[in-house]
């Protein structure tokens, strides 16, 4: 295989189950690796939101990445890695250290702790950028304190052709992604974020691919297929029986966290829920709600 330019379709993050105790779950990580290659999909991300990353150690990160990269070889899996080190330092050898293991691209989650300036912004995502050889993807979070301008992002494909993706997570993220798409002249693709509850909208605007967690993945890959046919009546009947769920988990970051490793639990692909601290919870009628998505695909067929 080439250089993998850009992915496409349901593109999952996945989560790091931990044992009861709080430890890194690395045969239930295993499992969930083999459930989304099972389920279709041709590429996921590591050390996202949805991963707990902030919550890991470098050890267990690189020991994750190991057995992804594994995986990898017997699926065909495209692996992206994120970065999200504060300092450009740490984050420029972090970077180094994932496309060593084997990783396909770099997610770049730029620094927002003590709202650097857009100078500091741009030095941080240039020096990772320099640092790699592999496709690299920038996640536009402005809510989160990031680069507010996404142009100023999409431009750095002139400066680093292999810049390939920009993840695009205003809210809303339509006028990110046709910006994107008309800077760099089509060069750079753009990912819908945000659980996906606007991909419906931001296929239409241009964007090839969604980050959505892993939990019901496969109800992603069904609404994915009818995409991949042209069926956008279909694509979007499909969407709006579980997108309605996701838009009521991720009203909190922490709490869609904890529901996605609950569904995955109560599914049987990882051993445990636990989640490491802070973590939240919710009550009985987000619950119901849980019960409604497990019913939901134990009810159905999802393959076509």
């Amino acid at each position: 295989m080439g250089v993998i330019q850009q992915i496409r379709g349901v593109c999952p993050v996945l989560a790091v189950p931990f044992t009861s105790i709080g430890e890194v779950d690395y045969e239930s990580f295993r499992n969930l690796v083999q459930f989304n290659a099972r389920n279709g999909v041709e590429s996921v991300m590591i050390f996202g939101v949805a991963s707990e990353n902030a919550k890991l150690t470098d050890a267990e990160r690189e020991k994750v990445l190991t057995i992804l990269v594994e995986e990898k070889h017997a699926s065909g899996l495209i692996v992206i890695a994120t970065v999200a080190d504060h300092s450009l330092e740490l984050a420029s050898k972090k970077a180094r250290k994932f496309e060593e293991i084997g990783a396909d691209f770099i997610n770049i989650l730029p620094p927002t702790f003590l709202s650097p300036t857009r100078e500091q912004i741009l030095e941080h995502i240039r020096g990772i950028l320099e640092s790699v050889s592999i496709p690299v993807i920038i996640q536009h979070l402005p809510q989160a304190g990031g680069m507010e301008d996404v142009a100023v992002l999409a431009e750095l494909c002139h400066e680093f052709p292999h810049l390939s993706m920009i993840k695009c997570e205003a809210n809303p993220p339509f006028d990110s992604i046709a910006r994107v798409r008309e800077i760099s002249d089509g060069k750079v693709g753009t990912l819908i974020g945000w659980g996906g509850i606007a991909w419906g909208a931001g296929t239409a605007a241009g964007a090839v691919g969604v980050q959505p967690g892993s939990a019901v993945v496969d109800l992603y890959k069904w609404a994915q297929r009818a995409l991949d046919r042209g069926d956008v009546t279909e694509f979007d009947k499909r969407l709006a029986t579980f997108i309605p769920w996701i838009t009521l988990w991720i009203a909190n970051v922490e709490l869609l966290v904890a529901i996605e490793k609950e569904i995955l639990f109560r599914r049987g692909v990882i051993a445990t829920n636990y989640c490491r601290r802070p973590t939240t919870g919710w009550d009985s009628t987000l619950d119901k709600t849980i019960d409604e998505a497990i019913a939901f695909i134990e009810s159905g067929d999802f393959s076509g």
